[in-house]
């Protein structure tokens, strides 16, 4: 016969992934017909006096018929009318291992019923009006939550003690739903202390076979309901002033029990079995199945849309999922373990075993396991192999230098009371073939064979692993039948203890200090302890040749380890790489693999790559374009010891002209936040108010770095100008007809030339009068030179003024010129409003104007005269006008305005320039003259309404001519003879209309020479 473990439905998987040494075959396949143990573990009794079985013992009753559906429970039905009752009251539950019960709060069905957790299963039917009464025996208020059931509003108040509290909701979705302690102030933690339970809405059957959606696809034959709760007996000891921050759960629950006290699901080969799970607690619960799938038909009382294959069910905490299995066909009944992979399969760590020194107890299995059991299909004669009890390995913890020895005790007796005439050990693999382990010697031809041993010498251990290792035995009757296998662990020690967490400080180390070196030895891989621990440096010897270090605790399984390398054997290292190595000996006497940390010795201090001070030269008052109020030193560092290998920077500092002691300058920064590196790039800011002290000059900023290792790397000056004063300038003036021409020179000795700028009249402030031309700007001497516009005949003066790099400007030199010949009569751009004007007409007014670049111009506007006037013109018989006009807005609707109008004595007019829109839009301008045959008038010219330059040329002669221009070009012409004419003033604005105009123009840079 096959090895059962090795069907369908093996539990290896769990041995596997839990790491738990407990025996497992009554659930890999296993027979239902196995018999049970000689005694059961005692319910609520101390681990020390339960006496917990392995699980080769676990109860193997009789199968029970199959389950079939759910039974109609916990309300009582009259129609469709459904009557449900809850008593909320405290209780206990014993859990397997434990000392003494654990409190609890939970529903009972009846008001004289006690008080359990899970409540009862309610069971109604789809369509059913339901009415759910609490009753709360309890010391806080109690309300009633069932997530996803439709048209119940969450309940705040609840019931208050003693009182009761009504529900009423239609049942209008078929499902599995979880009702709970609902919304009030003490809800959740009512919850947790198992106020809990499962609602189960019945849909109707299809084919004659009950479902859980009405479907075919959700049909079943048996059904069974799962609440997953656990429990954490600290939470329960003091629910309401419990941190749940620290909530740890000790015992994992199906239906309010931990396994081996579970119930089973009965049922039968071929037969489809709904589990409807319920996650009632607050982990994640999924849970698995071996030797057969589950297809997931419904989640939250809601059915997917068609069945979902899955090897693990997951269940969210609050998550309701019903599934199906189908129980393969066989010869024979199977059991078919159903458990929660990804979880704690003990009860609080509850273990059996040996009580004899160095022999470690073995976990035993509990918490969210149980098993489908199917009813046997027992064909006649002896068909059970042996089975294993009193299986035991010694010495446990063991070596690889000594022999194992294990013993057990094979008996046939109530599984055909054949002789057992073989048995074998299997190593870890139970893969390989039945009848080629190594061999058990004893008094084998018996049913019963007491003592039998097999022992495993060091050439079989040397092979194996350090650490755990599973023994699987197995028995052989004279039936032929392999019987089901049982298992003991053994650890081994193959290397000794294992060291980690190695650190060694300070690294990298640079003074002649000493190194404190700690580590962890750990010997719980084969449940031994630490005895010992030793280090080397540079290089290893013979086991125990090293220095001892100190164990904080002597003979614990885990030991933190430390010691001191004093300073005399630091300064004896070279500068570069070493390595620091540490392993530790257990209690058998084996010294474990090495641990290794570099240790990296840095006696060199990090050097400079660049640097430079921001700005190089500063007044005092301007910073650097980053930090404004500060000067910024940038620099970059790194460090290199004399072998190559890098420390890492750990700082920078700076000094202003002299050194202090190191890390007494101020601080610098990383660029990237964090100084972490071999090579940083840093800065430090200098605040401006920190130059007062410092008097004009070159100075210097001393910086330098420190590494890790704590070497504060050469100072590095960085040189910067402190500049407080302005460039004084020497200026002469020369010129002929009208223009002036100023040159000069200006000396900066610190900081050297950026610009310079004059002006004649009021100061219009630093930096607002007109530019110079500086010839070698930033040399300590630069030439000044500047042309001005043609000025009117007369004494000028002219102030300079020069500004160095440093911002600084110095103070305004002054010359004077006399100006002859020019042919200047009057220019003014309006900068100082109608001022320069001989006279204001008529409210003319000067405003800022886009058109020209927000300068200030004479606006053009209304149809009054408006105007300024300027009487500079003597007995004038040649007049070259010149102004700038943007006609923007102003629209003369008809009407014709005189823009210029050149006047003789009597201050009648002998020369004007007109302006009109047309009903079109257009803008345009001519020229008209005063000729002896009376006035003479140019065609329109079309003007853009944007700033354009308008220009009249006129002339008194016999031949007269006057020339209108716009943007340099002419555009007009009007002759005659003007002999008679001459002109003593301009007039320039609004200077004539009649009529009605809108909207506005400007004018500016007006200029007249003769």
């Amino acid at each position: 016969m096959k090895n059962p473990l090795l069907r369908r439905g093996s539990a290896i998987a769990v041995v596997t992934a839990c790491t738990l040494a407990a025996p497992v075959s009554a659930f890999a396949a296993a027979p239902a017909s196995a018999a049970p143990p000689a005694s059961l573990p005692a319910r609520g009794l101390p681990a020390a006096v339960s006496a917990v079985q392995p699980l080769t013992e676990y109860p193997q009753t009789p199968p029970a018929p199959p389950a079939g559906p759910l039974r109609q429970t916990g309300c009582t039905i009259t129609g469709t009318d459904a009557t449900c009752d809850l008593w909320a009251k405290t209780g206990q539950l014993v859990l397997p291992g434990s000392a003494a019960p654990v409190a609890i709060w939970g529903f009972a069905g009846t008001a004289a019923g006690a008080a359990a957790t899970p409540g009862p299963v309610l069971v109604v039917d789809q369509g059913d009006s339901v009415t759910l009464t609490v009753h709360n025996a309890l010391a806080d208020n109690l309300s009633l939550a069932v997530p996803a059931q439709t048209g119940l509003a969450p309940d705040t108040s609840g019931a208050a003690p003693g009182g009761t509290k009504t529900y009423r909701f239609t049942a209008r979705r078929a499902g599995t739903y979880r009702y709970e302690a609902g919304h009030t102030a003490a809800g959740a933690r009512q919850a947790i202390m198992g106020l809990v339970g499962a609602l189960v809405v019945r849909a109707p059957q299809a084919g004659g076979k009950p479902t859980a959606y009405g479907d075919a696809g959700s049909a079943y034959d048996d059904e069974a309901t799962l609440v997953l709760t656990e429990v954490d007996p600290a939470f329960n000891a003091d629910p309401m002033h419990f941190d749940l921050r620290k909530y740890h759960p000790q015992y994992r629950l199906i239906n309010g029990k931990a396994f081996p006290e579970t119930d089973p699901v009965a049922t039968d080969v071929g037969r489809r079995v709904l589990l409807r799970y319920v996650n009632a607690g607050l982990s994640a619960h999924p849970m698995s199945m071996l030797g057969v799938d589950q297809a997931v038909i419904g989640q939250d009382s809601r059915p997917t849309a068609y069945p979902e294959g899955a090897v693990t069910v997951p269940l969210a905490p609050g998550q309701t999922t019903d599934a199906i299995t189908t129980m393969p066909p066989g010869p024979d009944g199977r059991r078919f373990m159903l458990f929660e992979p990804g979880g704690q399969l003990n009860n609080a760590g509850q273990t059996y075993g040996t009580a004899t020194p160095g022999v470690s107890p073995t976990q035993a299995f509990g918490g969210i396991m149980t098993y489908l059991d199917t009813n046997p299909q027992v064909a006649t004669g002896d068909h059970v192999g042996p089975v294993v009890t009193g299986l035991s390995a010694t010495p446990d913890p063991a070596t690889v230098t000594a022999p194992v020895t294990v013993t057990a005790t094979f008996s046939d007796v109530r599984n055909g009371n054949s002789p057992v005439d073989a048995a074998e050990l299997v190593i870890d693999d139970l893969g390989i073939a039945e009848g080629t382990g190594t061999a058990f010697t004893g008094s084998f031809g018996s049913p019963t064979v007491t003592g039998a041993t097999a022992v495993l010498a060091p050439a079989d251990l040397t092979r194996l692993s350090h650490g755990r290792h599973t023994l699987w035995v197995r028995a052989h009757d004279s039936a032929g039948n392999w019987g089901v296998v049982s298992s003991v662990t053994v650890n081994l020690s193959v290397t000794g203890a294992v060291t980690t967490g190695l650190t060694v400080a300070p690294n990298p180390v640079g003074g002649l200090v000493d190194l404190a070196v700690s580590a962890t030895g750990d010997d719980r891989a084969i449940g031994g302890t630490v005895t010992g621990a030793e280090y080397f440096v540079d290089g290893t010897g013979t086991s125990g040749t090293g220095t001892a270090m100190t164990l904080n605790v002597s003979g614990a399984a885990v030991s933190a380890e430390t010691a001191t390398i004093p300073a005399t054997v630091v300064g004896a290292l070279t500068e570069g790489r070493h390595t620091v190595a540490v392993h530790t000996r257990d209690s058998l006497g084996l010294w474990g693999p090495l641990a290794s940390a570099d240790l990296v010795v840095d006696r060199t201090g990090p050097t400079q790559l660049e640097g430079a001070v921001l700005p190089a030269v500063t007044n005092g008052v301007n910073g650097s374009p980053a930090d404004p109020t500060d000067l910024r030193i940038n620099a970059a560092f790194t460090d290199t010891t004399n072998a190559g290998v890098h420390s890492t920077i750990a700082a920078a500092e700076g000094f202003i002209d002299a050194a202090g002691p190191d890390g007494s300058g101020f601080t610098f920064l990383a660029l990237d936040g964090t100084f972490n590196q071999a090579t940083e790039n840093a800065y430090g800011l200098v605040p401006l108010s920190e130059l007062t002290r410092l008097p004009d000059g070159a100075h210097q900023m001393l910086v330098h770095a420190r590494d890790a290792a704590g070497n504060w790397g050469p100072l590095t000056g960085l040189t910067f100008t402190v500049d407080r004063t302005g460039p004084p300038a020497t200026v002469t003036a020369s010129g002929s007809a009208g223009v002036v021409t100023l040159t000069g020179t200006a000396t900066d000795a610190l900081s050297g030339i950026a610009a310079a700028e004059w002006y004649q009249g009021t100061d219009p402030g630093v930096g607002a009068a007109t530019a110079m031309t500086v010839t070698a700007t930033s040399a300590t001497t630069a030439k000044l030179s500047a042309t001005t516009a043609m000025l009117s005949n007369g004494a000028h003066a002219f102030w300079v003024r020069v500004r160095d790099t440093a911002g600084n400007w110095g103070k305004a030199s002054s010359v004077t010129t006399t100006v002859t010949g020019s042919k200047l009569i009057f220019a003014d751009g309006f900068d100082n409003g109608t001022a320069a004007w001989s006279q204001t007409v008529g409210g003319a007014r000067v405003a800022p104007s886009a058109a020209f670049g927000n300068s200030a111009a004479l606006t053009v506007t209304g149809s009054t005269p408006a105007y300024v006037v300027d009487n500079s013109p003597v007995a004038e018989r040649t007049l070259h006008a010149q102004f700038g006009f943007a006609a923007g807005t102003f629209a003369t609707r008809g009407v014709i305005v005189d823009l210029l109008q050149a006047r003789a004595a009597n201050g009648s007019a002998v020369l004007t320039v007109q302006y009109q829109r047309t009903t079109a839009g257009v803008s345009q301008v001519r020229v008209g003259a005063l000729t002896s045959t009376g006035w003479k008038y140019s065609a329109w010219s079309t003007i853009a309404a944007t700033a354009v330059s308008i220009k009249v040329d006129w002339s008194s002669a016999t031949a007269g001519t006057a020339a209108l221009s716009v943007n340099g070009t002419t555009v007009a012409t009007v002759t005659g003879n003007t002999s008679a004419r001459t002109v003593e003033s301009v007039a320039l604005g609004v200077a004539a209309a009649a009529g009605r105009t809108t909207g506005a123009g400007a004018i500016d840079a007006y200029s007249a020479t003769r």
